[in-house]
């Protein structure tokens, strides 16, 4: 009740300036009729209707014959008739303009909307592909790919991956991850990217082929991992020292039917156990959160 009445007041606060014009001149109209009582002229109290008739021919030609008939004056009703329609014409006049206004305010909205989502999206494929175009530029220049890569090439790709991540999409973020893992860059045991922090949360890793990755440290949290391979990649380590303990790793991460056999979850934060177990496809030989091996 409390939300309709604000929206009604929210309403009529757009309209005031309407309302007041229709307000006004209801007021001077009513004054005149008011106005027109006290004065006989006006013909609002009602008078007597004179008639004199000449007659010119017959046997009673030249008599006059004057005849009075009380025309009542003016009451409510029509009053009512004479305002009735004009006004039902101007409200519902208005109402239309209403209804019109607001729906090209709901189009010009919408319109407004998808013009901003596609800037949106055009803005994060820009950031993507310019990624991708710098990275690459790392991997034939400065061989990335190699365990001879300098260590600024290395700090570089790092800062890169980290900057762009928390700019794109969950559908962006998987083709990043996927991209990385395509270029040999986050192997296991031989990872050039650090992906310690990186922002992969929401990232679409729908049957992403990531087995035997280093994702650990990264921030998976509400990542779609269903059917991906994650066969002996390591997705736990602890998180830094005075990390806001929201950030969980995993919180609201889908591994349904995701094979991580081989894995090493030990450390990862915001996994259920129990629902990692039924949502996964194999598990065996995984090191679960609480450091135990599942067989």
């Amino acid at each position: 009740m409390e939300a309709r009445l604000r929206s009604w007041w929210q309403k009529i606060r757009k309209y005031r300036v309407a309302i007041g014009v229709i307000a006004i001149v209801l007021v001077i109209v009513i004054a005149l009729i008011i106005a027109g009582y006290w004065f006989d002229w006006t013909g609002f109290n009602g008078y007597n209707k004179v008639t004199i008739t000449h007659i010119i021919s017959s046997t009673n030609a030249g008599t006059v014959t004057k005849t009075e008939e009380y025309q009542p004056g003016r009451a409510l009703w029509d009053w009512l008739q004479l305002l009735i329609i004009p006004a039902v014409l101007v409200i519902g006049g208005f109402w239309l303009n209403q209804i019109q206004r607001s729906r090209e305010e709901r189009i010009t909205e919408k319109q407004k909307e998808t013009e901003q989502e596609i800037s949106r999206d055009n803005q994060m494929e820009t950031a993507l592909q310019e990624y991708i175009n710098k990275m690459s530029e790392l991997l034939l220049d400065e061989e990335l790919c190699k365990p001879t890569a300098k260590e600024e090439a290395r700090k570089i790709a790092r800062v890169r991956t980290l900057t762009v991540l928390p700019r794109l999409n969950g559908r962006r973020k998987g083709i990043v991850l996927q991209f990385l893992y395509e270029a040999q860059l986050i192997n296991k045991g031989e990872k050039v990217v650090d992906l310690t922090l990186a922002d992969l949360n929401g990232a679409s890793l729908y049957f992403a082929a990531l087995a035997k990755t280093d994702l650990s440290g990264a921030i998976l949290g509400g990542a779609d991992l269903t059917n991906a391979v994650l066969c002996g990649a390591i997705l736990g380590a602890d998180l830094p020292p005075g990390l806001h303990p929201g950030w969980g790793k995993f919180s609201g991460a889908t591994f349904f039917q995701a094979d991580l056999s081989g894995a090493d979850l030990k450390g990862a934060t915001g996994i259920v156990t129990e629902e990692l177990e039924k949502q996964a496809k194999s598990l065996k030989g995984a090191t679960m959160p609480d450091g135990t091996i599942h067989l």
